[in-house]
């Protein structure tokens, strides 16, 4: 008899399915099977969900953000043992292409799922399930961040554009390597409070206040080092090259709109450095647990929404929850 398993299953463009399905099996000699204790639902996936990215093609089990604990472990596996902790680092590279889980592998809003060993890091003692769902977003926000410090290694003032779930962990990052002045901006006030909880100097809400204003008046009309987009639309991009200053960088990590606006007299004549920040790496990734173990990253304020695997209109509810930060499923509930 076939064992089976629960998911949540990504069945068409705007819909999410509860399905029992079959228990992945270990197909490679490095496989692990993975109990799924927590995985945090990703801007991505509810791109995905809608269609607007085209990224996710159903019918697919979604989620790459994961903690768990193992279950089974295939043959050539000999650094893991069952019942151990691990967090999932989701991607991988198979025949020199990039492959994530919940994309181009099943994923993680299940009961169970298929990892390599290799792709696995051993949760550190203390780090619970759900503030190891924040290490993949995390190593995100340290990768764009680390993009900038190659060009300069310490910033003064930094201006980040987004206050969801990356960008408010490129927020806390900046500010845990001593950034004196971090200013968030959003048009959500919800999501701004939740700024100002965990440590931003300033925020502001562009549907009110003029950005360039704002910045200029705490940066003595000079702007910021450094501005990081976390959105992917026209009108934030714009905000990141209007508030840095002359010679600035500023980082793109929002991939939402494929083609956008940019007042590129305003690049050219102002000399800034556009810089583009995609994924993360094991260093990153590794670098991440670590500040999760050292208690640095208030991943808890971050999160907002818990839920099991039986809400069909999770992602709905989601997407009209301008509210919501991080919401994390958890498999077991």
């Amino acid at each position: 008899m076939t064992r089976t398993m629960q998911a949540l299953m990504f069945t068409a463009v705007n819909k999410l399915e509860p399905q029992d399905v079959p228990m992945p099996r270990l197909e490679r000699p490095d496989d692990v099977l993975i109990e799924v204790k927590a995985a945090g639902v990703c801007g991505s996936d509810l791109h995905g969900y809608t269609g607007a990215s085209g990224r996710r093609v159903p019918p697919l089990i979604m989620g790459h953000e994961a903690t768990g604990r193992v279950a089974a472990v295939g043959p050539a596996v000999t650094d893991l043992r069952v019942g151990e902790r691990v967090a999932v680092m989701p991607l991988e590279v198979q025949n020199g292409a990039r492959r994530l889980m919940g994309k181009d592998a099943p994923g993680a809003y299940a009961t169970h799922v298929v990892w390599p060993a290799g792709r696995l890091f051993r949760l550190p003692e203390g780090v619970s399930y759900e503030a190891g769902a924040f290490a993949e977003p995390l190593a995100v926000a340290l990768h764009a961040v680390g993009v900038a410090r190659t060009h300069v290694p310490t910033y003064e003032t930094a201006f980040v554009a987004g206050a969801g779930t990356i960008g408010l962990l490129i927020a806390a990052v900046l500010l845990e390597a001593g950034t004196r002045t971090v200013i968030v901006s959003d048009v959500s006030d919800a999501r701004l409070g939740v700024a100002k909880a965990i440590g931003a100097s300033a925020t502001l809400n562009p549907a009110r206040e003029d950005a360039l204003e704002v910045v200029g008046a705490l940066t003595q009309g000079n702007g910021v080092d450094v501005s990081f987009e976390a959105v992917g639309i026209s009108a934030t991009v714009g905000q990141t090259v209007a508030v840095v200053k002359d010679s600035g960088r500023v980082v793109w990590v929002g991939n939402n709109h494929r083609m956008v606006e940019v007042d590129m007299q305003a690049v050219v004549t102002r000399e800034l450095s556009v810089l583009g920040s995609y994924g993360l790496t094991d260093e990153d990734f590794a670098r991440a647990l670590a500040l999760l173990a050292a208690g640095r990253v208030p991943t808890e304020a971050l999160t907002s929404r818990r839920a099991g695997l039986t809400d069909a209109g999770l992602f709905d509810e989601l997407l009209t929850s301008p509210e919501t930060i991080k919401c994390l499923i958890r498999p077991g509930d």
